[in-house]
């Protein structure tokens, strides 16, 4: 590794202070504290302008940054349910409190934490502190603390106050005297200020009702005295601290009132009224108001209360106090349509982050919009927009938006699947610029012709049209995404299939927008296959990788359902594949299948179809099918040629006829083109004497040849033997002769040496001399590097430890590491390595739709490239790939390179 470079590294400071939303407060903040590790600059430096009070805390207690170390620590997802011993004084408690506020802050403004994580940690930060409170009032019966409010649903703000209620089991005097102590505790001014602002009114009778009841008492009240508004209230309701036993009480006791039969017919009128009540106190703030005011967040949280309330009675599983899942769960439960739904989720993360902002940068319960021009460029750009007008023109699409569907919803009270909407007329020029497509005028007008194409069924897709064109804005390419979907929207039997699919699932519309935005290939398999949309309706459907057994009964079927139609068994084969490699693809590019995942997924579907074709082939002689290479190695990608060579078992010469008509026969279904293309490239030539061979081979006719005039490369690619299809009997003795050749007891530092001389013949003759080429596959580090550096280990050592046989690269390295042959930190390396080039081939494949291996020469198609991998720029795409390729040659220079030792 490189030695330390101080001048580097104040460089990168540089760097990085340049490109903070807010340059001077993080060179200030960060010049002050001494700081000159990057990742301590990096925070310091968001946090300058993100937050004045936590800056001006840190300023005075430097140390509070070590919330940063060790990183695993200030990763963590969770905050303690304890504070901690040490907090055993007022002025400790609200010090620790002070310490973990930073520590989510930071976790927020880093980006590893959304808005979830977020307000749940801040909920849990205020679970410690309660816990910590009743410890030090401990005296008193039994005791639980009941979260209300945003504390209920674990989605507390910044400044947020704590909506509690208590409840206990024995005597109510002295459970108040505790109550009231926890209270004090929270409220206390010390040196550090208060822990928190607590409000209790949310108890039965309010202010002038005992600060604690037992359950018997809440179920009295909620039986004989509730108001609709406290039934609504009590949705929001979880245990924060204290007696379990008793919690669990005190939800039993309120259950019946809260999620009553009979609501009666005064619950929904009044709750209406009491919502026009809470946007009269707000007129006067307009649409500065993120809270009461129109399209605000009370908006959504009083329609999907009020649906809770409505629906809930009947059906438990939409009872969640959090706002974000219970609008899934009414969504999953058609309570809600499903556009609505993902329009009041994004809105709702949209105000609650901007809330969240406001509320950071002093610590202080605010819920409006600033008035002042320069206070709301700070808004915008602490909410992560480039500019106040694209702040301005989103936070007032949300507004509306919510506005409309909470009228719609909450005052009508009707569920309509459909509604006339114009939103899609919002989506001009200077709207679609705004969302980061780079030829805004080019997509207003596929937009027009996506909508002419639609005929009557364009007002029913006004919402989706938006929430797809919204989605495809945060893919690596919206522009051809858009074109795509025009694309893919072009004939009236696509549109049949795919419209009601996206009209009712925004899962399906993100996950759509996903694919076209990221894959041409995979744009191209669905234009041919629409039906597959039904797929992504339901996560569940692709969360799991088929089987080899449902895929090689569902080939068998596909080609056997055509009869003898030779043209017809093709045909089907081909659509099978392809049907299934979309499959493949859409659990890459959602991220539901892992980079190691997929080349084995690919791989079972070529099984699969292999199978079926001897199937259908019916060979007149035991015969087998053997994969080497990448299909031996289960490590197909999406435009690998199949490696195969032809065994039979017999002697005579009408024997070895048959077994080259199976074979030809093979290569004919597998490799011929018809309407969906070929199914595969499928190469013999890895056979005994190349093109000028048999085609296909007895068994005894291999042994004859590789123990006669086997060469060393053959060894090699023996390596990646594997019986594929056929008779497994014929299969397994192949395989056992294999091994008996490709591992002997002793292999000489000539044998080596001729393995380095081939693999440096290859790469002067596919990249030429001293190359510099950027080649993931046949470049320094590459994945050539580490497959022949793993196969030379195995021919040297598996002889004598056969566990190194296995045929696939990364679990044959894993047990060379395991039988301490490579070390434990080179072998992390090649299989960081292994993976990055793995990844980098599909995403070039995917967004390109050509097989290659080298970085683009076109800079606007390597950020392409970038941004499917999730760097931001093609610059960190190209440093990842130095980085670790070189960290790969560094290992392979000494294991494969090397050989003196």
């Amino acid at each position: 590794m490189e030695a330390e470079n101080p001048g580097r590294e104040n460089q990168d400071i540089d760097l990085l202070i340049a490109s903070a939303p807010w340059p001077e407060d993080a060179r200030a903040l960060i010049r002050d504290l001494g700081i000159t590790g990057e990742r301590q600059a990096r925070a310091a430096a968001l946090l300058a302008g993100a937050s004045r009070s936590l800056s001006a805390a840190v300023r005075r207690d430097p140390s509070l940054l070590g919330v940063l170390d060790p990183p695993a620590d200030f990763a963590a997802e969770k905050i303690s349910l304890a504070a901690p011993d040490d907090a055993d004084t007022l002025n400790g408690l609200r010090r620790w409190k002070r310490r973990q506020l930073l520590r989510i802050a930071l976790r927020d403004l880093l980006g590893e934490a959304d808005l979830a994580t977020v307000g749940r940690e801040l909920s849990l930060l205020a679970d410690a502190c309660l816990a910590r409170a009743l410890e030090i009032a401990d005296e008193g019966p039994p005791l639980a603390v009941i979260g209300m409010g945003k504390l209920g649903g674990s989605e507390l703000n910044y400044a947020s106050d704590v909506d509690i209620v208590f409840v206990h089991d024995g005597n109510t005097e002295a459970a108040v005297r505790r109550a009231r102590m926890v209270v004090q505790a929270l409220t206390a001014l010390t040196n550090e200020g208060a822990v928190y602002r607590v409000d209790t009114e949310l108890r039965p009778d309010g202010q002038t009702g005992s600060l604690s009841l037992p359950p018997d008492a809440y179920q009295h009240y909620f039986e004989q005295r509730a108001r609709a508004w406290e039934r609504q209230a009590y949705i929001k309701t979880r245990l924060s601290a204290g007696e379990v036993e008793v919690g669990n009480a005190f939800f039993d006791a309120i259950r019946p009132g809260v999620w009553e039969e009979n609501l009666g017919a005064k619950t929904v009128p009044s709750l209406q009224a009491m919502k026009k009540q809470v946007e009269g106190s707000a007129k006067h703030k307009g649409d500065r108001e993120l809270k009461k005011g129109p399209g605000g967040l009370r908006d959504i949280e009083f329609t999907v209360q009020l649906l809770q309330l409505v629906h809930g009675r009947a059906d438990f599983s939409i009872r969640s106090p959090n706002t974000l899942t219970a609008l899934r769960q009414l969504s999953w439960g058609e309570y809600i349509d499903q556009a609505d739904a993902l329009h009041f989720t994004t809105a709702y993360i949209h105000l609650r982050t901007v809330e969240h902002r406001l509320q950071l940068r002093d610590e202080r319960q605010t819920h409006e919009l600033p008035t002042a021009e320069a206070d709301l460029e700070w808004v915008a750009r602490a909410a992560g927009f480039e500019g106040l007008e694209a702040f301005q023109a989103s936070h007032r699409r949300h507004q509306s938006s919510v506005r409309e569907i909470h009228k719609r919803i909450f005052y009508r009270q009707t569920l309509d699947k459909m509604h006339e909407t114009g939103l899609v007329s919002e989506l001009l020029p200077g709207r679609l610029s705004q969302l980061g497509f780079g030829d805004p005028d080019r997509a207003a007008q596929t937009i027009e012709r996506i909508t002419a194409n639609l005929g009557r069924r364009a007002n029913m897709m006004q919402q989706v049209l938006v929430i797809m064109v919204e989605a495809l804005a945060t893919t690596p390419d919206p522009d051809l995404g858009l074109v795509r979907l025009a694309w893919l929207l072009d004939g009236s039997w696509r549109i049949s299939a795919i419209l009601p699919v996206l009209r009712d699932s925004p899962i399906a519309i993100a996950d759509t927008a996903r694919l076209l935005g990221s894959s041409r290939v995979a744009a191209g398999w669905m234009r041919n296959h629409p039906e597959f949309a039904r797929s992504l309706v339901d996560p569940e459907s692709l969360s799991k990788a088929r089987t080899p057994q449902a895929l090689a009964a569902e080939a068998v079927e596909a080609m056997a359902s055509c009869g003898d139609d030779q043209d017809m068994q093709l045909a089907e084969l081909r659509r099978f594949v392809r049907r299934e490699q979309l499959r493949v693809a859409a659990r890459d590019i959602l991220g539901l299948a892992s980079v190691i995942e997929i080349p084995r997924e690919l791989t079972i579907i070529a099984d699969a179809a292999v199978a079926a074709a001897i199937e259908a082939l019916s060979p007149e002689v035991p015969f087998a099918v053997i994969g080497l290479g990448r299909f031996g190695g289960f490590d197909l990608s999406y435009a690998s040629d199949l490696d195969v060579i032809f065994v039979y078992e017999g002697t005579t010469p009408d024997e070895a006829r048959a077994a080259a008509r199976a074979a030809r026969g093979l290569l004919q279904q597998i490799g011929a083109q018809t309407a969906e293309g070929r199914a595969w490239e499928i190469d013999a030539r890895l056979r005994p004497e190349g093109e000028n061979g048999q085609l296909a081979r007895s068994l005894e006719g291999y042994q004859r040849y590789y123990h006669e005039r086997g060469q060393l490369w053959e060894r090699q690619a023996l390596t990646k033997r594997r019986f594929v299809a056929g008779d497994p009997e014929v299969g397994r003795r192949f395989v056992q002769l294999a091994d008996q050749w490709c591992y002997q007891p002793d292999f000489s530092s000539a044998e080596a040496e001729e393995i380095l001389d081939m693999k440096r013949q290859i790469e002067a003759k596919r990249l030429g001399t001293g190359s510099k080429a950027r080649d993931v596959k046949l470049g320094a580090g590459g994945l050539s590097d580490i497959e022949f550096t793993v196969q030379l280990m195995q021919l040297q050592h598996g002889f004598k430890r056969p566990e190194v046989r296995d045929n696939r690269t990364l679990p044959a390295l894993i047990q060379l590491s395991e039988h301490n042959l490579v070390d434990l930190a080179d072998r992390i390396t090649l299989d960081v390595g292994y993976r990055f080039c793995q990844r980098f081939r599909n995403a070039r494949y995917h967004l390109s739709g050509l097989s290659s291996d080298v970085f683009p020469d076109n800079y606007h198609e390597e950020l392409l490239v970038a941004r499917r991998l999730g760097y931001p720029t093609a610059k960190d795409l190209e440093a990842d790939y130095r980085e670790t390729t070189e960290a790969v040659r560094e290992v392979t220079d000494r294991l494969f390179y090397d050989q003196s030792g």
